[in-house]
């Protein structure tokens, strides 16, 4: 065997560590998958595309207003309702009126809902106000959306 007599009776002195390392990878592979269907709180939301993209990155001093596509209004990724959101707005106007506020709407948010977000920010006193969208791919368009330009024009004149 490996370098010295042994007999029958004498214990195994070596580890065998194969199957120690087989029950390691296997839970390594198991934690590689299930962290794969961990989804991360908050809102599922779908911010219009454009070319050109408005305001620097987000900071934790910003305050963030998401609208989602069925008209719930979340406050720092928080439910809130209007008149929650209009006192914490003012508050934050109290404290420093430069602050700048992100209104991040669905693509499917109705106008009317945007439009009221925006009338409690001006009310509030709050005038730094960034309009977040995803960046356009070249040559994407929306789905089913025409692309804009003069066949766009032409088509309304008829």
């Amino acid at each position: 065997m490996h370098g010295g007599q042994r007999t029958e009776d004498e214990p195994m002195a070596e580890m065998n560590f194969i199957p120690l390392i087989d029950i390691a990878l296997t839970l390594v592979i198991i934690l590689m998958v299930t962290t794969a269907f961990i989804k991360l709180p908050g809102v599922s939301l779908k911010l219009p595309e454009t070319k050109t993209r408005e305001g620097t990155p987000e900071t934790k001093k910003d305050v963030t207003l998401v609208i989602a596509a069925d008209g719930t209004i979340y406050l720092d990724a928080q439910k809130k309702t209007l008149p929650e959101i209009q006192e914490h707005l003012l508050q934050v106007a109290g404290r420093d009126r430069q602050t700048r506020v992100l209104v991040k709407g669905d693509r499917a948010a109705v106008y009317g809902r945007g439009m009221e977000v925006m009338d409690m920010i001006r009310q509030a006193g709050l005038t730094k106000i960034v309009l977040p969208t995803e960046p356009k791919l070249p040559n994407a368009t929306s789905a089913g959306q025409p692309e804009p330009g003069p066949n766009l024009a032409a088509n309304e004149r008829k």
